[in-house]
């Protein structure tokens, strides 16, 4: 890790959470590296391990984002954390599940003075229309019981030579709060509070009293979105969300909704 930087600590973790969120947290384990936090937590969900688990890196050599794309970790003292949980309903009734972990990290942000990130779906935290952090949902069905491993990446302080291998414009926490100092332990208490509360109510209410937050920080809303579906390119007037997570997009048609795809602001060369 790089010279100046606060490594994360358990007990601080856990100070910065809440008893009601405490409870549900099972096991927290930080590593200095590892391929993949979520390739690790699925290996430890496949070994039957309790929901509720949450591992951290200080840097990962072989991070993915969605579709199998490198996510650039470098131990730089980014954010790098995924959560285990396990539902009692099939992976078609948690479509909605990265829209509502994205929530969960923006309230964190929130809490930690940052008003200006949003949400771009299904699972971009943006600063100033560029890449703040993502989110990768991976389900692992096993009976009536599905795991989920959440992964959270956030760009807390992302280097010059590592933003130059990234495929797209990122921003990070220093630019956003260039005033404010960033205290990691806080922040990451903050993200697995959230995360956990917000995990337990979707098990019963499914995004509930997600949406309300989701259409606040909504970036797409009522913007010409391009959605990329394997080599098809759909584009319109994103209209927000559906109850289950779904897009609404308005075209020539009329309103469509579409679970998957990935949305860009802006047409890809």
């Amino acid at each position: 890790m790089q010279a100046g930087i606060i490594p994360l600590k358990p007990q601080f973790i856990r100070a910065a959470m809440g008893e009601d969120s405490l409870k549900w947290l099972s096991r927290l384990e930080i590593h200095t590296e590892l391929d993949s936090t979520n390739h690790y937590l699925l290996a430890r969900a496949k070994a039957g391990t309790n929901r509720g688990g949450v591992c951290l890196a200080e840097t990962q050599s072989a991070g993915k984002g969605r579709h199998e794309r490198p996510w650039i970790s470098p131990p730089s003292g980014n954010i790098y954390l995924s959560l285990l949980w396990h539902f009692s309903k099939g992976p078609q009734f948690l479509s909605g599940l990265s829209v509502a972990a994205g929530v969960a990290v923006l309230r964190a942000l929130e809490n930690q003075g940052l008003t200006t990130a949003g949400l771009k779906w299904p699972n971009d935290v943006v600063w100033d229309d560029r890449k703040l952090g993502g989110i990768l949902v991976e389900l692992l069905p096993k009976g009536e019981i599905t795991g989920a491993v959440i992964g959270v990446g956030i760009n807390v302080d992302m280097p010059v030579f590592y933003r130059e291998r990234l495929d797209q414009p990122c921003a990070d926490l220093r630019e956003a709060l260039p005033d404010q100092p960033i205290d990691r332990n806080q922040l990451v208490g903050r993200l697995i509070h959230h995360l956990l509360l917000v995990m337990c109510n979707f098990e019963s209410q499914g995004l509930g009293d997600c949406l309300e937050d989701w259409r606040k920080w909504d970036v797409c809303y009522q913007r010409e979105v391009y959605l990329y579906m394997g080599n098809r390119v759909i584009s319109g007037i994103a209209w927000g969300i559906d109850e289950k997570g779904g897009l609404l997009l308005r075209g020539e048609e009329g309103m469509s909704c579409y679970l998957c795809g990935e949305v860009s602001l802006r047409p890809v060369k």
